[in-house]
């Protein structure tokens, strides 16, 4: 081989190595598009005063044993409050020059801005101090084309049919039962003896003695329910369970056990009548009281419940259109909060959450992303449209809610009179006034939702 052709081959060897090295050296960090920077400059003569200035006012409220209050000597309050003085001397300044600067930017800040030393700091002590604020800014948020949203607003009737369903309803849950000689079935209530064996072996909580539940009413698992159903007083059946995966005992789930089930007795509901007794057993007057207050009540609640579902449709579809980039100390401030109210709703649960580890606040980011990128495009669309709240819609929206209440014009001037609880309310005002507005600018069609469906009732 030449010396030539020897050249040749020790560039092609290398070509390989020279490639992946250039490939590595591409990877970067990805760019915050609405990262900011921006360099102040601190006097020291500034800080210098109002540290000065601090020390003054220490010195007049200062207690120290053997000096009267205002007479402690100077070099004593400065070693004692020096520091402490200058830090908020400083502090005061650099948020001074923050602002200044970013009030000259005209920018739009998001969160707090981190503020550190310049690299190029004075380090003798002389001349100014120069320190760098680094921020997040609000996005720009285009304005969705309404045009192009087809939308749902929905509806739900109340009628009598309902009214009787909720009454009845209403009869059930103040039943009494009485013993009966026939087969179990569904809305009875058995009383049971029962074993189960895991394996072969009886386990904790597999096996009790008139045990009493309501067939059909979700007390049991499914395959109990069917097992005890159809059964007269004094018959056995065996039967096969299998615990579903996410079953509360953690030995059990996805087990499947042997149980054999004894109906020792069935009793039938024995519904109260619908008359002015039971009427007034709720506290009302009579019977046409009762179908009015329950009218007024399920109206009040489809109402709610259409409403948010018209207005989760309405975000869904302003979602979808929503494309900017978040600030990111924004969505770690929202995801903070959503874990500290997960918490709070253990402990309303009655959980002890002082020995359960913090909830990382990264598992609810994409939450928290959600509700900043609503947050920013609804207050957007709310400042470029000028949608408000009149006293007026305030005033009817608190008597709405005021209404479910025995004294309802005492409960409307107590939302009224306070001016955190107004607030709320104008807020939600306001929000409802979007959610039309959008709507209206929208293709929208109406949809109706069958009654039990949206209460959630089973057929």
């Amino acid at each position: 081989m030449t010396e030539k052709a020897e050249e040749v081959k020790t560039e092609e060897t290398k070509a390989p190595a020279a490639e992946e090295k250039k490939e590595e050296s591409t990877v970067t960090a990805p760019v915050n598009p609405l990262a900011r920077s921006v360099e102040v400059s601190v006097s020291q003569e500034a800080v210098t005063a109002g540290t000065e200035s601090r020390l003054k006012g220490y010195a007049r409220k200062a207690r120290i044993d053997g000096f009267r209050r205002g007479h402690v000597p100077m070099n004593i309050v400065r070693s004692m409050y020096g520091q402490e003085a200058y830090g908020e001397a400083l502090n005061e300044e650099i948020g001074k020059a923050v602002e200044k600067a970013i009030e000259e930017g005209k920018y739009r800040v998001a969160g707090t801005p981190e503020v550190v030393p310049a690299k190029d700091m004075p380090a003798d002590g002389k001349g100014d101090l120069k320190f760098v604020a680094n921020f997040e800014v609000i996005p720009e948020v285009a304005t969705p084309d309404f045009a192009n949203l087809a939308l749902k607003r929905y509806t739900c009737e109340v009628t009598e049919k309902e009214v009787t369903e909720t009454i009845n309803i209403m009869r059930k849950q103040r039943a009494t039962y009485k013993e009966v000689d026939r087969a179990s079935q569904k809305e009875d209530e058995v009383t049971v003896d029962f074993q189960g064996k895991l394996d072969g072996k009886e386990f904790q909580g597999g096996s009790a003695t008139d045990f009493p539940f309501i067939l059909g009413a979700g007390q049991m698992l499914p395959e109990f329910d069917a097992a005890a159903t159809g059964l007269k007083k004094g018959e056995t059946k065996e039967f096969k369970l299998h615990f579903p995966e996410n079953y509360g005992a953690k030995e059990l789930a996805g087990k499947e056990a042997d149980f054999t089930v004894t109906v020792k007795k069935v009793s039938e509901p024995v519904l109260p009548e619908l008359d002015d007794a039971f009427a007034k057993s709720l506290g009302l007057k009579g019977v046409d009281q009762l179908k009015k207050e329950v009218e007024a009540n399920l109206r009040r609640e489809v109402k709610s419940r259409v409403s948010a579902r018209t207005k989760e449709g309405v975000f869904n579809a302003l979602i979808e259109t929503a494309k900017f980039d978040l600030p990111q100390v924004m969505v770690r401030d929202e995801s903070a909060r959503i874990a500290n109210e997960y918490r709070e709703t253990l402990a309303a649960r009655g959980l002890d959450v002082k020995n359960i580890p913090p909830v990382n606040p990264e598992l609810f980011k994409p939450q928290a992303e959600r509700r900043v990128r609503l947050g920013l495009l609804v207050s957007k669309l709310i400042a470029d449209n000028q949608i408000k709240a009149e006293p007026e819609q305030v005033r009817a929206f608190a008597a709405e809610m005021a209404s479910a209440y025995e004294k309802p014009e005492e409960v409307t001037e107590w939302y009224l009179k306070d001016s955190s609880r107004y607030g709320e309310l104008s807020a939600a005002v306001i929000e409802n006034n979007l959610i039309d507005f959008v709507l209206g600018k929208s293709k929208t069609e109406e949809e109706a939702v069958e009654f039990n469906k949206l209460m959630g009732r089973n057929a």
